[in-house]
């Protein structure tokens, strides 16, 4: 019980040593429900989802339940992972935002948009829908990372697994991806679509899950340096291009080395990297 108090107290204590925290705070929220909307506007598209969310919804359609549930239920089974083996540097208030609010508000969007585009669905209006959704989301997603109060549940378990089996990040990614998006395919009937030429039948896996596999990194990368970083008044070039590795990497610090070297050595990172201009 002392270790878990430490660790929670540990947890506020590394959120709270960021300049700006309300702003973050709130800023993060904001992001959730435009990133929601990103991906109501890629669902409504007909042209995929980005592979997490792929298997999610298949899974909770097969299931019979809401997208949100599920999406809210398999991401609080990851994040238990998480904090049972990761270091706190994962972990946030944003995590709990990503976990809890995504899945409704996309869920909810879904809902207006759907009925207003039913009798206008072609390909004049699905493209923009997916070119929407791609910069919505790539704005969303920047803005949540560079907000640096927690990841998401299932990016949090792709930078453990990195660090645990010593294989890149980026390949790491690629193998879970893959994973998932087979898994969804799996219960949803989606190999007997493919198998029976059927490809129509394939739910939630298209054009705009291999966007998202191949294109989201740079976008995302572009609205860090040219938006995220300016809204947060930061310079992420100087950390690492990486924001949750840099995270990672500070919780390493923490738990390796005596408490007053590491405030020594966090004071003079802060000053550094300009996180109390």
């Amino acid at each position: 019980m002392k270790n878990l108090k430490s660790e929670a107290y540990g947890y506020i204590k590394d959120m709270f040593a960021q300049h700006n925290m309300v702003k973050r705070i709130v800023l993060s929220f904001i992001s959730i429900i435009v990133m929601g909307f990103g991906i109501s506007l890629f669902s409504v598209s007909g042209f995929g989802v980005d592979p997490f969310t792929s298997m999610n919804m298949n899974i909770a359609s097969t299931l019979g339940i809401s997208f949100g549930t599920y999406q809210m239920i398999i991401n609080a089974v990851i994040l238990l992972y998480v904090i049972l083996v990761a270091h706190r540097g994962l972990v946030g208030v944003g995590t709990v935002f990503n976990m809890v609010g995504c899945g409704y508000t996309c869920e909810f969007f879904q809902k207006l948009i759907q009925p207003a585009v039913k009798n206008h669905y072609t390909l004049e209006i699905r493209i923009p829908l997916l070119i929407a959704g791609i910069i919505t989301l790539c704005f969303a997603c920047s803005l949540f990372f560079t907000a640096n109060i927690g990841v998401g549940p299932y990016d949090a378990l792709g930078f453990m697994l990195s660090r645990s089996t010593k294989i890149a990040h980026k390949w790491i990614r690629v193998i879970t991806d893959f994973t998932v998006i087979l898994i969804g395919l799996i219960v949803s009937g989606g190999f007997t679509a493919i198998f029976s030429g059927s490809l129509s039948e394939i739910k939630n896996i298209g054009l705009g899950t291999i966007i998202t596999a191949f294109c989201m990194g740079p976008l995302i990368n572009t609205f860090n340096k040219y938006v995220s970083a300016k809204i947060f008044n930061v310079d992420y070039e100087k950390i690492s291009k990486d924001v949750a590795f840099f995270m990672i990497k500070g919780s390493i610090v923490k738990n390796a080395k005596p408490l007053y070297i590491l405030k020594a050595e966090r004071n003079s990172a802060i000053n550094s990297y300009g996180l109390l201009k």
